[in-house]
Formats: C-alpha cells, sequence, structure tokens
C-alpha cells in the first residue's frame, strides 16, 4: 500500500484551498505500518508542538519506543505495552486516524467538519486509516486511546454517526474503558469505504478509553497485564 502516495494525492485536492491555510503548510505526519500487529493503539491526529517545522513527515512507533529519552506524548503511550512485567512492543502497532498536524483537540471541528471540503478531507483520510488497518494491521486488541475519535469508529451508528462503520458488541465496563467486540461492518450507504466488503478485524475486541496522555490518572490507564489479558480472550 502506498500510504505516502495517497497522502501526497489527498494533501493536493481542489478541497483543500476551502480549508485553513496552515494544513497544508504544515503537512501531514503518518505512521509506518508495513506488516500485522496484535495490538494496535490509535490516536486521533498527530500534534503540531511549538518548534515543530512545517513539512511532510511520518514516525515508526517501535523506533521511538526504544529511545530511553522522556517525552510527554511517547511515553505515556508506551507505558500502555511495556513495564517491568511485560513487554508488547514488538506486538504493538500505532496511528493516528487522521494525518493532519495540529494540536488543538477542538480544530476538527471548529475548523475542518464545518464545510463540505473538511468532510471530503476527513472522508479520504479516514478510508486511508481504515485500509490501513484492515489490510496490513489487521489487530486482534484496539485501544481507541482518545474519547473524541471513538465515534468514526462506529459507536454511535444509533445516531446516525456511521464514517468507518464498524458494528459493535458492549462486552463490559473496565476500569480503563468500554470493552466491545467488531462483529462486522453497519450496512450502510454511509461507510466511508463501501469498497471493504468483509472486516479482517472480525471478533477483535476494541476498548475506547478515556483521552491518555501524561496527566491521565494510573487507575485510568491500560496496563500492559490488561492488554495481554485481552489478547489472550482474542486467541
Amino acid at each position: 500500500m502506498e500510504i505516502l502516495k495517497r497522502l501526497e494525492e489527498i494533501w493536493n485536492r481542489s478541497y483543500m484551498k476551502e480549508l485553513p491555510d496552515l494544513i497544508k503548510e504544515r503537512g501531514f505526519n503518518y505512521s509506518v505500518n508495513q506488516e500485522q500487529k496484535d495490538i494496535l493503539i490509535t490516536g486521533i491526529n498527530p500534534s503540531f508542538r511549538k518548534d515543530d517545522k512545517d513539512g511532510n513527515m511520518c514516525f515508526d512507533f517501535k523506533i521511538i519506543a526504544k529511545d530511553t529519552k522522556y517525552d510527554t506524548y511517547w511515553t505515556s503511550l508506551k507505558k500502555l505495552v511495556v513495564d517491568e512485567h511485560f513487554d508488547l512492543l514488538n506486538k504493538t502497532a500505532c496511528l493516528d486516524i487522521f494525518y493532519f498536524r495540529e494540536r488543538d483537540q477542538k480544530f476538527l471541528t471548529k475548523s475542518i467538519l464545518t464545510n463540505s471540503a473538511g468532510l471530503s478531507f476527513v472522508a479520504e483520510q479516514l478510508n486511508l486509516t481504515q485500509h490501513i488497518i484492515e489490510d496490513i494491521i489487521k489487530p486482534k486488541v484496539i485501544i481507541v486511546k482518545n474519547k473524541e475519535s471513538a465515534a468514526y469508529w462506529g459507536k454511535y451508528a444509533d445516531k446516525g454517526i456511521v464514517w468507518m462503520g464498524y458494528e459493535l458488541e458492549f462486552i463490559e465496563d473496565t476500569s480503563f474503558g468500554e470493552l466491545y467486540k467488531i462483529k462486522g461492518l453497519i450496512n450502510s450507504t454511509q461507510r466511508i469505504s463501501p469498497e471493504i466488503k468483509q472486516t479482517n478485524i472480525l471478533n477483535s475486541l476494541i476498548l475506547f478509553t478515556v483521552h491518555i496522555n501524561q496527566y491521565t490518572k494510573k487507575e485510568k490507564r491500560p496496563t500492559p497485564s490488561f492488554i495481554k489479558e485481552l489478547l489472550l480472550k482474542n486467541k
């Protein structure tokens, strides 16, 4: 799958003229994913920090996680799959479901999802993301670590919000969030990837957590032990 080529095509669409200039100026940032992984951690979009430079870029979670230097974002992410008892790093993939670079979590709803150009921009990115998940990663356990992004999986399809459109079966409330099982794809013309007829992640477990960062309380943060248990449930 040519992820870079697809993103370059999206960033050169005519609808970009109707979106905030900073989106094209800053470029995109995507996760390098080239193989199947049992665990997938997802955020909503890459941040744009104070000293960041404009331009398209990519990252490899496997390489970043091996860096022992403390980082407010990456260290909190690494703690989900690595501690003194468990190391699930080699089983883990990471991606943001969108690729524009912005720190303000409200930017998506206030500056993008306000017109048809923004909706097209979001839908094309999400289509790419769904294909990466379905065709490459094929995870058995998914940790959705950004509360706002839950809607894009199909969690609120009963309210008419479909997007990727996974049919979800509620399993239980846990200390770390709501646990669901993927039972298929919703039969809806609103799905952003109608070409995907059957899902490759049938029966995968998906945990919708609170927004996880360095300030998240320890008792709210999924642990490697808990994620390992989910993997064993879905053997």
